[in-house]
């Protein structure tokens, strides 16, 4: 395992950046109704080691461009742009705010199953990275090409689905016979040389495109998808003579561990599986790109959110924290609580000092929302945990605040990044401000 990975959370210091965060008032008791004491916290370190680790293993003909649905954050952009990484985009919002943020338009990603005719057009006409869901948009862009002049960078793809099979999260496996997403790779001999001699046909379709689904899906299973697109390209470039697709985009998919700190599975050891059995996208005279769409594996265990507790119930079996962040930005947690992220929690005393981990009794840590499944974690067993104590929820992250829904109207918290310095002291750096309550009922205004 690669160096980097041995403490790729940074969770030596976690604790006492709380404590360091508390002290600098990050968390403070409210004043006024704009006030919301929880925060968004975020290993800046941690987060740009992980990158690090990312670029190093896979070959420098590779762009790793960041799911920007997971953490869309502007901060966090325009940094995987300093880094060198690109930007994956699941809307043409998305599109829109990675070109503001900087982004070459040949390192920008579309991805979309459903894009209109005016979203296609405008990619085209930007430059951008076009990865075509399905026949009918691959039609649609046929039939838009003859009005553009398109750049000599430019990228179309189109998305297989290779037909690997579900992972252990079904909502998150898009490589079945009923995925909404690609074009399915039948094994039928017959249907597989009618498709490969379609995309020969469209003779500016540069890219093949694969993502075998997220959580859930195991290694082999990735691997398994990415050598189906490559076969793919392969048999395309031998159809046109010539190599037709050079470019390889891989997707995402790397899954995250909600048990411990451990990132696992590692990139190291995808990186070895995928050398092992697609050696292709290694060599850079095979494809002269290569094109990885990592999301939650960039960013879930490097954020953590810390709430106070604003009252204790007792309750059947233990007791009820009530906390400043429920279901709006913990979506998956509180509607699928069996299924998706289950989050850990560590307590702490009103000043940020951790609590002593005795006398454990079962906590459910619920939200604010009128909604009886507003719960983030059950039966959590903490030490007894008291009005204006702390929580704080890990691998908080990724696909959580971009995921926030606008029930009950919650305002969105304020987002803080933290850097350790060499005498132990903490810098804070507010990457996104408190959301105001004007803000936040605007969206219903007429």
């Amino acid at each position: 395992m690669a160096s980097a990975e041995l403490d790729p959370v940074g969770a030596a210091c976690r604790s006492a950046a709380l404590s360091a965060a508390v002290d600098a008032g990050l968390l403070r008791v409210p004043e006024t109704i704009e006030d919301k004491p929880m925060a968004l916290f975020y290993d800046l370190d941690a987060w740009e080691r992980n990158l690090a680790n990312i670029r190093a293993l896979f070959g420098s003909h590779w762009l790793h461009a960041c799911a920007a649905k997971t953490n869309p954050l502007f901060w966090f952009l325009r940094r995987e742009k300093a880094l060198g990484h690109g930007a994956e985009c699941a809307s043409i919002a998305e599109v829109v705010a990675a070109l503001e943020n900087g982004f070459a338009p040949e390192n920008v990603v579309f991805d979309s199953p459903s894009k209109t005719i005016p979203e296609i057009r405008y990619a085209l006409e930007k430059g951008v990275h076009l990865n075509m869901d399905n026949l009918q948009e691959l039609d649609r862009v046929v039939d838009l090409l003859p009005g553009l002049q398109l750049g000599e960078q430019q990228v179309l793809g189109l998305r297989l689905n290779p037909l690997v099979g579900a992972g252990s999260i079904a909502a998150f496996s898009v490589s079945t016979g009923k995925s909404k997403f690609g074009v399915p790779l039948y094994p039928d001999p017959k249907y597989q040389a009618e498709l490969v001699q379609r995309v020969t046909k469209a003779s500016f379709l540069n890219c093949i495109h694969v993502h075998t689904g997220s959580g859930g899906m195991g290694l082999k299973q990735l691997v398994s998808g990415v050598r189906a697109a490559v076969d793919f390209a392969k048999a395309v470039n031998e159809a046109a003579g010539h190599q037709q697709v050079r470019i390889i985009d891989i997707g995402g998919g790397l899954s995250t561990n909600f048990e411990d700190d451990t990132l696992t599975p590692s990139f190291s050891e995808y990186a070895d599986a995928l050398r092992q059995e697609v050696p292709e996208i290694f060599d850079a005279s095979q494809f002269e790109r290569v094109i990885s769409e990592f999301g939650a594996s960039c960013h879930i265990k490097f954020g953590w959110l810390a709430s106070r507790i604003e009252y204790i119930k007792e309750c059947d079996g233990g007791r009820i924290a009530l906390i400043h962040a429920g279901s709006e930005i913990f979506l998956r947690s509180s509607y699928c609580p069996d299924t998706f992220m289950k989050h850990r929690v560590l307590p702490f005393d009103a000043t940020g000092r951790p609590k002593a981990a005795t006398d454990l009794i079962p906590h459910d840590i619920a939200g604010p929302l009128c909604f009886a499944g507003d719960v983030v974690v059950r039966d959590a067993m903490l030490p007894p945990m008291d009005q204006g104590d702390i929580v704080m929820l890990m691998d908080a992250g990724g696909n959580t605040l971009s995921l926030h829904t606008t029930h009950c109207s919650r305002q969105m918290p304020s987002v803080f990044g933290y850097r350790q310095l060499p005498d132990a002291s903490f810098t804070f750096e507010t990457l996104k401000g408190p959301q105001l309550i004007k803000d936040t009922i605007g969206v219903w205004r007429p």
